[in-house]
Formats: C-alpha cells, structure tokens, sequence
C-alpha cells in the first residue's frame, strides 16, 4: 500500500527538481527539496508539511523560477497527493 504511494511522492520531487534546476545550476535548491521529499515520505499524516510545499511551490513562481502553468500544474499535483492520503 505504502509503495505506490512513495512512488508517486518521489516522482513528484523528482519531476520538481527537473523543472527548477534542470542543469543543476542552484545548489541551495536541491537539499531543500530533499528535506521535503524526506519529510513527505516520513511524517506524510502532518499537514504543515502539505502547507511548507504550498509555500515553497509559490516561492518558486514568485520569483520566477517556475512559470505559472508550472507552478499550477505542481500544486495541483500536489493537492492530488495530498488529497489522495499523502497526508
């Protein structure tokens, strides 16, 4: 039960990573996001951690890093994952 979930929770950070730092250009980027991923694969029942990514996603359109339709399409992911008992 737990395995299509971490699937599709390490996809989800995967496909982020991807999408903001293809070259691998922003080196403060990547551990963040990995604090995230370990914190949804490990505390997924806390809800802060579904509001810390909220945050996290509308920094990154903010500042441009993500266009909105990016950013869209990940928080909409993510509301799927969260939605679907990623939480």
């Amino acid at each position: 039960m737990l395995e299509p979930l971490q699937g599709a929770t390490n996809q989800f950070f995967d496909d982020l990573c991807r999408l903001v730092d293809p070259r691998e250009d922003l080196p403060l980027l990547r551990p963040q996001v990995e604090a995230y991923r370990w914190e949804a694969l490990h505390h997924a029942g806390m809800v802060n951690i579904y509001h810390q990514m909220q945050g996290f996603l509308c920094g990154l359109m903010v500042s441009e890093v993500l266009d909105i339709e990016q950013g869209r399409h990940l928080n909409q992911r993510l509301e799927n994952c969260h939605d679907g008992g990623w939480r």
